[in-house]
């Protein structure tokens, strides 16, 4: 937190802009202060198991977002949910889990949002109350994250995420799919985020029968994808003077991420736990790689998962 703020100072100078991050930082502390709150009334939440969850750890553009919206189409599958992640807060109640008021509420705000933002008007990524959300807005909640240097450059706080020891913010994540479990669906969980390559063991101390997936792609091809995501969300066209920076600082930070998960892969017991597959497969046989996903792991690819997933990919919506 002490990163972030002093980033924020040395970047901007407008009050009001301050003062609007200054309101989603302290919303952020009052929710993660509500979680721990929450969970000392309610000791049982401590005892979810979270068992072998499935988590799909490849770079920002190289197909993950595909491939757990593929995923979510099985029914054994648990997914953390966009509208879970929008209100962590207070938590659902398991008999309207699945109407909550406030999935409405978020898909309507999508909705009215879609025509000013740049990045959901292009189609760059999939927004949706229904639809699957990233690990990031869990690690937000321990100032470790992409999402809070997204919309603006800062250095700082970019450079230091690149070094970041990340096992107390894979605590907290462990925490919040404990309560989001003990209050809603349960299933097999089924995430994602590219950020975890950082820390792959980290992750792995904190589920230890985790199944990975590693989607991969050239990198020519997804490093400008992905700094062409960042430069719309913050406004950079063509001839935008930062454009280049925001260049530089994705090649910096997720270098450094993919050195991080090679490093990490040494170690055979972490490296035997990885299943790769490359973005050009995802592409061509969604549904082949799918089932190559599921018999990687010996789990079941149901006949209703199967019909499931062939109409989300002809009209994934």
């Amino acid at each position: 937190l002490r990163v972030l703020v002093e980033a924020i100072d040395d970047v901007m100078d407008d009050p009001a802009d301050k003062q609007g991050l200054h309101a989603n930082i302290v919303s952020l502390l009052e929710t993660r202060l509500k979680i721990v709150a929450h969970r000392h009334r309610n000791p049982d939440i401590g005892k979810e198991k979270i068992e072998a969850p499935l988590i799909v750890i490849g770079l920002p553009r190289t197909g993950t977002t595909a491939l757990v919206d593929l995923m979510a189409q099985d029914p054994a599958a648990r997914v953390l949910y966009q509208w879970e992640t929008a209100h962590l807060f207070p938590p659902a109640e398991r008999d309207r889990w699945d109407d909550d008021p406030r999935i409405a509420e978020l898909e309507a705000h999508m909705q009215a949002d879609a025509a000013l933002r740049r990045i959901m008007e292009l189609g760059l990524h999939t927004f949706g109350a229904r639809l699957p959300d990233e690990c990031n807005s869990m690690l937000t909640l321990d100032f470790k994250s992409p999402n809070l240097s997204v919309a603006m450059h800062l250095p700082r706080y970019s450079e230091w995420l690149r070094f970041a020891n990340y096992r107390h913010g894979y605590r907290l994540h462990h925490q919040v799919l404990q309560q989001l479990q003990y209050h809603g669906r349960g299933g097999r969980w089924t995430l994602k985020s590219p950020f975890h390559v950082f820390d792959l063991s980290g992750l792995l101390a904190e589920y230890p029968d985790a199944m990975f997936v590693q989607t991969h792609r050239d990198p020519q091809q997804l490093m400008p994808s992905m700094c062409g995501l960042y430069a719309t969300i913050r406004g950079e066209g063509d001839s935008h003077p930062r454009r280049a920076e925001t260049g530089r600082e994705l090649c910096e930070l997720y270098g450094t991420g993919m050195r991080r998960a090679l490093a990490a892969r040494r170690d055979p017991e972490l490296d035997a736990r990885i299943f790769d597959i490359s973005h050009r497969a995802m592409v061509e046989d969604p549904l082949g790689t799918m089932r190559s996903v599921y018999a990687h792991f010996d789990l079941e690819f149901s006949a209703e998962a199967e019909q499931r997933s062939r109409r989300w990919i002809e009209s994934p919506t």
